[in-house]
């Protein structure tokens, strides 16, 4: 769907959920964060379509991390997704909301021992991040009742330029997995223990990758990882493919206009009257900056994608390799493994809006700023990459004058700006007036919140089809920052020179 269909369709329901928004916002104030049960719906569908209509033996799995809350989880359970996770937390919630264990990965780079002791007991499937790690479940399993289930998770694919250098996943300088050149000696060694079973292999690539080449290369380097494991004796029964499957933010024609106005303006051409980022920030032309002798070329996150969310699996399973064969053929040949993908933002992020105020808008080197109720405790995002967020003055009006703003948050911190790409408005907003932030669905209300300056986290609700509320998350009070003014906690056996504690 594009850009301007989702923003259109996130208007209409708004529109014909008005009540329901209203009562919400009246009991629980902004900012709200609020989900669409059924744009979550239709997206999570046009996955399960392409799977089913291509390579049926396919999981749909939810990124917990993205909406962290069982409300999120419920709503995967029913639509028949599975759950990928990152913490014990998050295995605990996707099993309580009755998400098979047998449809549950866990990922993570540093998995405590009670995160590996839930999998164990629970029979989820474990990507293995590293030989320490590896070592850790090999001696805790021998006391499991069964051999844990492992996925190798892999890194090192060429992959530099897809995302952003510092959510990259898969490329050299990650944290993330093992090293592919080390992929023979870790399947011999794999191929020898009588601790744990191997299940295949995986790896996540970043995110919001909206060039079809990553996932291309990504297969690539699939078919001789398999190759090797085939070499050592390994049965490949699974293949998880990760996420970052991209969301079409911006429609092409306004991608190409801001992206050509950036460049212009890092190459000297234009004023700072000109600038379309704030502080000047090069965003994905920071080679070109740095390095006059280079090509100018866009590295890194995009906000247009000639293939959002569903297409993009749709063109990896298409996909035709050097050998002539599609990525389904090969799959088949290999003994048709089951294969693991997370949709990551583009199952939630077109779902959600914020909804906030204007707090008031003031010029800056030429160029409007509009001030939010909002701060990085809810689109943290652009502390390290910057987002682009549709957004709008409510109501909107026939009669609207459109602008150009950057919009910022109200935290005591000179980085807090909710947009550092300038953003079109309807119009320019008045202290007080209602504001929307769209496609905020994924990430945007839970992946770096704080607690800076001692403002609380916002409820986050989701309205289903027929316009009942759910709540995801209340609202937190003073009390929950704070705790309460005469609060002390005794632990037993701890001892502070007679004094006591307040919380």
């Amino acid at each position: 769907m594009h850009s301007e269909e989702t923003t259109t369709q996130l208007d209409r329901l708004l529109a014909r959920h008005r009540a329901a928004v209203d009562s919400a916002v009246e009991r629980l104030g902004t900012p709200l964060h609020v989900l669409f049960l059924e744009v979550m719906r239709e997206n999570a569908v046009g996955f399960l379509d392409v799977a089913h209509a291509l390579y049926p033996n396919t999981v749909i799995a939810f990124a917990a991390k993205s909406n962290p809350c069982r409300g999120a989880l419920r709503a995967a359970h029913h639509l028949g997704l599975g759950a990928d996770v990152a913490s014990e937390f998050e295995l605990r919630a996707a099993l309580e909301e009755s998400i098979d264990p047998d449809r549950i990965t866990c990922n993570g780079n540093a998995k405590s021992d009670a995160y590996i002791e839930a999998a164990l007991r629970a029979g989820a499937l474990v990507a293995v991040d590293n030989t320490d790690e590896l070592a850790r479940l090999e001696t805790l399993a021998d006391d499991a009742v069964s051999r844990p289930r492992i996925l190798l998770r892999f890194r090192g694919m060429p992959l530099s330029g897809l995302t952003s250098d510092d959510q990259t996943t898969a490329s050299d300088w990650t944290k993330f997995g093992f090293h592919i050149d080390d992929a023979p000696d870790l399947f011999g060694r794999i191929a020898s223990s009588r601790t744990v079973r191997f299940v295949g292999i995986s790896a996540h690539i970043g995110t919001q990758i909206a060039d079809p080449v990553g996932y291309e290369r990504l297969i690539s380097q699939f078919v001789e990882l398999a190759a090797a494991a085939a070499r050592a004796g390994l049965t490949i029964e699974a293949i998880d493919i990760g996420g970052g499957f991209p969301v079409r933010f911006l429609p092409k024609d306004a991608w190409d206009r801001f992206t050509s106005r950036l460049l212009s303006r890092v190459q000297g051409e234009s004023g700072v009257d000109q600038a379309v980022t704030w502080n000047d920030v090069a965003m994905g032309y920071a080679s070109t900056k740095s390095d006059r002798s280079v090509p100018p070329q866009w590295i890194g996150k995009s906000y247009w994608t000639p293939a959002p969310g569903s297409e993009m699996l749709a063109h990896l399973l298409r996909h035709r390799l050097p050998d002539g064969r599609t990525t389904v053929e090969w799959l088949g040949a290999v003994g048709s493994p089951r294969l693991i993908v997370e949709p990551g933002r583009s199952l939630l992020a077109t779902a959600g809006v914020t909804l906030t105020r204007a707090m008031g808008v003031k010029r800056v080197l030429g160029h409007s700023v509009v001030a939010l109720d909002l701060g990085i405790n809810n689109h943290g995002t652009n502390l390290i990459s910057p987002d682009i967020f549709p957004a709008a003055v409510l109501p909107k009006r026939d009669g609207d004058r459109p602008i150009e703003a950057f919009l910022a948050g109200r935290l005591c911190f000179s980085g807090d700006m909710i947009s550092k790409a300038k953003v079109r408005l309807n119009r320019t907003p008045r202290r007080g007036e209602p504001f929307v932030l769209y496609h905020t669905g994924a990430y945007g209300a839970d992946h770096f919140a704080s607690h800076s300056c001692g403002f609380p986290r916002p409820a986050k609700v989701a309205i289903r089809g027929d316009g009942t509320v759910e709540v995801w998350r209340a609202p937190e009070s003073f009390e929950d920052l704070f705790g309460l003014r005469e609060a002390s906690l005794l632990l037993d056996g701890l001892r502070d020179g007679g004094r006591r504690g307040s919380s």
